[in-house]
């Protein structure tokens, strides 16, 4: 099968890009002009790249990038560390997407997964579950919970299919300098030492790998709606730090209380991967030590 993966060029749609070649699928990959295609430098001469804004194009444009598509996976978004949270852009996402979906579903395209995020739910201490409350802190996130809502009633209209990957925490190969683990990393084989909180924030993190394929799962499934995709699993974020610490033998840089804590951060996000499970059987391949040992190997053969 012919698959659409935009925003492919990026942190989880290039893993997703990874899966779907690896399972024998045809990938059309699309991204922004301009945009950096450096995760996908492997994966040039096996995919079909299409140089698009889906969030500026017109109609016609969208309907031409779906034509022939038997399965559109939507991950593009803007996520730029430090500002996505609560930009206004999330709002041309939001009606790009829509757009982006009217035009798959008139084009013939019978079903679309897109991205949604952890965060659509109301924070609580157990594991979320599917059916949990939704209440949104940011733009971000409401803006996805409000594709996921009319995007689905925009399905049944157009006699369409849409399930929702709600992904958590993720780390590994490509992921953003910025972001906890890489930057960990980077610090760490610097030997400069890193002030962290006392990290006692509970997290429920994935490998990208992993994440990818429980989105492809969940893609090529008959789910719809929302999905979680994680690990179930709870990690303080000290734990972590800590075994990555241990990797690089040097724990001894990692200042636990020496920065103060964000007290909007939640003190836990854990999720309830059961629903995907159930359907697919679908799991994680990789334990924690091993996809933080392979992710600071990916690391040290590229500093």
């Amino acid at each position: 099968m012919k698959i659409l993966v935009t925003g492919a060029a990026g942190f989880v749609g290039s893993h997703i890009c990874r899966d779907l070649l690896a399972r024998g699928h045809e990938v059309r990959a699309a991204d922004r002009p301009g945009c950096s295609l450096t995760r996908l430098s492997d994966l040039a001469d096996r995919v079909e790249l299409h140089e698009v804004d889906i969030f500026q194009a017109d109609e016609k444009a969208l309907q031409e990038l779906a034509g022939g598509i038997g399965l559109c996976i939507h991950a593009a978004w803007n996520v730029t560390p430090g500002v996505y949270l609560q930009s206004t852009d999330n709002l041309a996402c939001l009606s790009g997407t829509l757009r982006l979906f009217e035009q798959a579903w008139k084009a013939g395209v019978p079903r679309i997964a897109g991205l949604g995020t952890c965060f659509e739910y109301r924070m609580q201490p157990t594991p979320l579950q599917e059916s949990s409350p939704v209440a949104p802190q940011t733009l971000y996130a409401a803006a996805k919970l409000s594709t996921l809502c009319t995007g689905g009633q925009l399905a049944h209209v157009l006699g369409g299919s849409l399930v929702w990957p709600r992904l958590f925490y993720m780390y590994g190969p490509h992921e953003n300098a910025s972001r906890l683990v890489p930057d960990l990393i980077a610090n760490l084989l610097a030997g400069q030492r890193v002030p962290l909180t006392e990290g006692h924030q509970v997290r429920d993190f994935l490998h990208v790998a992993d994440a990818a394929s429980g989105i492809v799962a969940a893609a090529l499934s008959d789910l719809e709606g929302a999905v979680n995709v994680c690990s179930g699993s709870a990690i303080q974020v000290r734990d972590l730090a800590t075994q990555l610490g241990t990797v690089l033998g040097r724990s001894d840089l990692l200042g636990f209380g020496e920065r103060a804590p964000n007290l909007q951060d939640p003190p836990a996000v854990v999720g309830d991967p059961d629903r995907l499970r159930s359907v697919t059987g679908w799991r994680p391949t990789r334990t924690m030590p091993e996809g933080l040992q392979q992710t600071v190997a990916w690391w040290k053969a590229r500093v």
